[in-house]
């Protein structure tokens, strides 16, 4: 059992971090122009790819982290931060990509004045950061 989960749960080698750079799309940088690159991460693994939206997010992908290949970290600062893990880099990356969009998506409702938000507001916001975070 001890050499199954070994196989599952593999170091990933420098071969696989190649194709790790992902476009960066309209407001979004690399955090800290690209210097966090290669450093220990937040879950203690080697940044791959780490993005910041200017309007108050930021994405990060490790490797190596602990048994687990990869990790995403998102957060919208001041509001959430989430991490999930992955065995394979192209499901990580395809991950990465969707979650810029949703977290797009939820940066432009906060767009809206205050006094235009109400309770149906509330409600899609609180949809989409569910979202963001389990799905």
């Amino acid at each position: 059992m001890k050499e199954f989960i070994k196989r599952i749960f593999r170091k990933s080698t420098t071969e696989e971090f190649r194709n790790v750079e992902i476009e960066l799309t309209e407001n979004w940088i690399k955090y800290n122009n690209g210097n966090s690159i290669g450093k220990k991460g937040s879950e203690g693994g080697k940044i791959l790819n780490d993005q910041e939206n200017i309007n108050g997010a930021r994405i990060t992908i490790e490797a190596n982290v602990g048994n687990i290949p990869f990790a995403i970290t998102l957060g919208i600062y001041g509001l959430i931060v989430h991490t999930e893990f992955f065995s394979e880099i192209e499901i990580a990356a395809q991950y990465f990509k969707r979650k810029k969009n949703e977290i797009d998506r939820i940066l432009k409702m906060f767009e809206i004045p205050e006094d235009n938000q109400d309770t149906e507001w509330e409600n899609k916001k609180d949809e989409y950061l569910e979202k963001l975070m389990y799905e």
